[in-house]
């Protein structure tokens, strides 16, 4: 649970009168310093969560036409998954992707490596376990069923208007990197 200052501030009142209570009437020095550091670590967080977009807006990578040096570069992506890219292409869809690179990454790894690099799904045709790969807050059904559910899409806007009603609309700005509209 993350507190603002000013909780934090009320916890440690409340946490010094709970003592004075019980009979501890002075702070031990331990208890100011530990305080003292959980401030500043509770800042240091905040601070790294205000510089850190919540959903990424740089253009993905196309593991189609990528070299191998933006490949190796993408964290996670181990030396043998780059080859496996590399050997693989084209991919047509995303699960095509996913099947070249998957073994032996975890479900985090790989959603951390799809923020970056994917293979774009046309909303009007795309299979189902391709809406799946698209990282999102939503659950994995939920999203690829949304997807599907106002089919055919004209343009990209009609997306934008039925996304916004399930997710932010940073989010969607984000979800808009990993399809097209044919």
């Amino acid at each position: 649970m993350k507190m603002t200052r000013n909780q934090s501030t009320l916890a440690l009142m409340l946490l010094a009168s709970v003592l004075v209570a019980c009979g501890n009437d002075v702070p031990t020095e331990q208890a100011v310093q530990d305080a003292s550091v959980s401030e500043e670590a509770e800042s240091a967080v905040a601070d790294q969560d205000a510089a850190k977009p919540a959903w990424p807006t740089a253009p993905l990578i196309d593991p189609n036409t990528a070299s191998e040096a933006a490949l190796s570069a993408i964290p996670g992506l181990t030396e043998e998954s780059v080859h496996a890219i590399l050997d693989g292409r084209p991919f047509a869809t995303p699960s095509a992707l996913h099947a070249a690179i998957s073994g032996g990454l975890s479900v985090d790894v790989l959603r951390s490596i799809y923020q970056l690099m994917f293979v774009k799904v046309n909303l009007n045709t795309g299979a189902n376990e391709d809406f799946r790969l698209v990282p999102s807050s939503l659950p994995a059904r939920k999203l690829a069923h949304e997807f599907e559910e106002y089919r055919p899409y004209e343009s990209i806007d009609d997306f934008v208007r039925e996304m916004k009603k399930y997710v932010s609309d940073e989010e969607v700005a984000y979800l808009t990197r990993y399809v097209v509209v044919e």
